[in-house]
């Protein structure tokens, strides 16, 4: 059964503490957290500060994902947040296998993020690096796109690709209550949903998603 994981990015920025709250008293075990600088995507969120400071206010597990270029830099920062799951981007960094290991040596869990347009092989030799991969089924950092219908293949062939291997399946970008069926029926465990859920109906939004999880 496939677990939704609410993207604070699509939250009320002016009530985050209030969303924080109807989060945690829905039980909502991850907290989708985006990070991004502005340059890898246009948009700009949350940096480490902000980051540390939900996680102060918060018992949910933190799953950052920094969509920003050259994340080696700004690493250890994320790490110090408390964030107990990191992912970045396959196409960030020349040293993505370096940046995993930091994030496994300081006792994380490691992610690695592919957009639409990257093939899944690419991930074939950092297999053993990694325990989640994040599926982008919409191009990075711009609320408001269609799900990429082909994203369904992809997290497929992820699944074939991962072979009885301990690693999960995210995917973030588009979701709202039919699509989170098609990804979970494609191999999902985790779904990021964001516009689908903070809307006029936070509650019975997440009843929704949640129960069609089942």
């Amino acid at each position: 059964m496939a677990q939704i994981l609410p993207s604070i990015f699509g939250a009320n920025i002016l009530r985050l503490q209030d969303e924080i709250r109807f989060l945690e008293e829905e039980n909502t075990e991850i907290l989708h957290v985006d990070l991004m600088d502005g340059t890898y995507v246009s948009n700009i969120a949350f940096g480490p500060n902000q980051i540390s400071a939900m996680k102060k206010a918060s018992k949910m597990v933190f799953d950052v994902h920094m969509m920003l270029a050259n994340p080696e830099r700004h690493i250890d920062a994320v790490i110090n947040t408390g964030a107990e799951m990191i992912s970045v981007h396959y196409e960030s960094t020349p040293h993505v296998h370096f940046v995993l290991q930091k994030i496994k040596k300081a006792g994380r869990k490691a992610g690695v993020v592919i957009n639409p347009g990257t093939p899944e092989n690419v991930l074939e030799y950092l297999l053993d690096d990694i325990d989640y991969i994040l599926i982008m089924t919409i191009n990075p950092g711009q609320p408001g796109q269609q799900f990429i219908e082909k994203s369904l293949e992809k997290i497929r062939n992820t699944r074939k690709l991962i072979a009885g291997r301990n690693i999960q399946i995210e995917v973030d970008g588009g979701v709202n209550l039919e699509i989170a069926k098609k990804v979970q029926d494609a191999g999902a465990d985790l779904i990021v949903v964001g516009g689908a859920l903070f809307n006029d109906n936070p509650k019975s939004s997440y009843q929704a998603l949640k129960s069609a999880m089942h």
